[in-house]
This record gives C-alpha cells, sequence and structure tokens, in this order.
C-alpha cells in the first residue's frame, strides 16, 4: 500500500469510481468547492447519497490514507483513521487521484483547527483553502498572529483564533455536548465527516475526536463499543441507539444523549441537527442501547 494524503478542503469516499455524478463536480475537482456543492444539491440529489449508496464517508485536507488499488483517474484507499469492521486497515472507498498527495513529513506537533472552519493561506500561490473544524496539519513556527504549518501544497498559515497546538485530552461528557452544540442548525449530509454536513454517525464521531477519543465511524460499530450504560443512568454525552422494528432490528441512528430525556443529533436528509424530546417520538420506540466512550 501507498502512502497518500488528502489535497482538498474535504474528499467524498465514493462507494466506487461511476458513484459521482455531473452534480457532484464541484466535490470531485482540485480545488473542491464544497460550500457550492452543497448549495447546488437538490434535495433529491442529497437523498441519492444513500439511496443508491453513491457515498461511503469523507477525509479532511492533511489525512493521511492508503492507497489500495487504482482504476485510471481513480484511487481505492482505506482511512485508519475511521475505523470499522469493513477493513482491519480503515475505511475503503474511492477518490479521484487528482485529490491526493505525496505524504507530509511526520511532525510530533500538529496544528488543529479548533473554529468550525479556518482559511489557509498558502505561501507560495496565494491559494486560499477552505478548513474543516478538527483539520490537523503538522507545524513549522508560529508569529504574533498565526501558525505556519506544512501542507500538501507547501507551506501555509492559519490564524491563531481559528486553531491551535494539538495535545492529548481526555475530556467528559458535557464537553463532548459543548463541541455538538456549536452546530445545531447544520444541515444533515449523508456520509458527511466535516464542518460542511455531518450524518448521525460522522456527527458522532467528530465530536468524540474533538474530546480525545476514537470511535468506529458507523453507527452499528458504534453500538458495540464503549461502556453498557443503563438508560437511567444516562448522562450528557453518552450514545443512545436506535434500531428498526421497535429497537429489535438493525441498528440504524445514533445521537447524544443531551440530559432532561433529551437527544442531540443528526437526524436524516432535508433535516438539521437539533435538540429533540424523546418522549412521544419514533425514537422513544426505537431505542435499543446507550453507549459511554467518554472517562
Amino acid at each position: 500500500m501507498k502512502e497518500k494524503v488528502i489535497a482538498v478542503s474535504v474528499a467524498n469516499l465514493w462507494t466506487n469510481p461511476s458513484s459521482s455524478r455531473q452534480v457532484d463536480i464541484p466535490i470531485v475537482t482540485n480545488p473542491a468547492d464544497p460550500s457550492r456543492w452543497l448549495s447546488e444539491l437538490s434535495h433529491t440529489d442529497r437523498l441519492e447519497l444513500h439511496e443508491n449508496n453513491l457515498l461511503q464517508s469523507q477525509v479532511l485536507f492533511g489525512t493521511t490514507v492508503w492507497e489500495v488499488d487504482r482504476r485510471d483517474d481513480w484511487v481505492k484507499v482505506v482511512i485508519p483513521s475511521q475505523p470499522t469492521p469493513k477493513e482491519a486497515e480503515g475505511y475503503p472507498g474511492w477518490i479521484p487521484a487528482r485529490q491526493l498527495a505525496a505524504p507530509l513529513p511526520k511532525s510530533g506537533h500538529m496544528i488543529e483547527v479548533r473554529a468550525k472552519q479556518a482559511t489557509l493561506l498558502v505561501e507560495d500561490t496565494g491559494e486560499v483553502v477552505q478548513l474543516s473544524f478538527l483539520t490537523k496539519l503538522p507545524f513549522v513556527e508560529d508569529s504574533r498572529t498565526a501558525f505556519t504549518v506544512l501542507t500538501p501544497h507547501g507551506r501555509g498559515r492559519i490564524s491563531k483564533s481559528e486553531g491551535s497546538l494539538w495535545t492529548e485530552r481526555v475530556e467528559d461528557g458535557e464537553a463532548l455536548i459543548t463541541y455538538a452544540e456549536q452546530f445545531i442548525g447544520l444541515d444533515y449530509l449523508w456520509g458527511g465527516m466535516s464542518s460542511w454536513g455531518y450524518d448521525c454517525s460522522g456527527f458522532a464521531y467528530n465530536m468524540h475526536l474533538a474530546g480525545g477519543y476514537v470511535i468506529p465511524r458507523d453507527a452499528s460499530a458504534q453500538a458495540l463499543g464503549g461502556k453498557a450504560i443503563a438508560l437511567p443512568q444516562a448522562k450528557p454525552g453518552d450514545l443512545l441507539f436506535f434500531a428498526y422494528e421497535n429497537g429489535k432490528g438493525r441498528v440504524h441512528h445514533v445521537g447524544f444523549y443531551y440530559g432532561n430525556g433529551k437527544i442531540l443529533h443528526a437526524p436524516k436528509t432535508g433535516k438539521q441537527i437539533e435538540t429533540l424530546n424523546l418522549a412521544g417520538t419514533v425514537y422513544e420506540k426505537e431505542l435499543c442501547a446507550v453507549r459511554r466512550y467518554w472517562s
């Protein structure tokens, strides 16, 4: 396998090389334009990502992936930072070759975007790259106002108001909720793993990552890990899982317990990240498990 890194703001991980459509051109180019892509998608276009099994996940700028196959201008990769039962090496899918670059130098110090989004200014070209929450890049040096980082396009600068030096952290459930609350009102996106849009399990994955925890990518796998918690003992930051057939069937949804009988979740296509009272909803009937990953 060859090591590569993502060279666009966020890359879609497609099911196969024929999955992308005409409407997806803004997200399969380099540079990619996730804002334009999402603004031009109709409700039907968004539904097709799921219903036609087009999109698997997403991966952020500068993230390491491993090339495992190539077909013309498309590369099959696995994402080691997104654990899944599908592949031991990481989440599998296809990315256009033009969105991949050579590996970045290894560094013991990384700058992490802690704003919802940040702006990267590439020094040599003046190119501007929009970055998602939790994008991480190797640290070079800092000035009074900015961090200099290494990127697939050369050295670049990120404002200190938008990023910080990454440190090991192990935060509690309340901290996970605080990270999650800033995205209330964001449109749901099937396969979404960036601050342009999350799906339910991508939302759970990324808010845990913000707090220092790496959990499985998908809800079905998330429901099997962590510590089992009885519902009356649930605390904010715990994950609630929901299954078809009144909780007896396949797990299909996950959300955070918000406290006071509420859930904080990314519901489905056409909806926004929200808080919701469980009582009297279909989710109350479908609740099948509570898991805690935070310490």
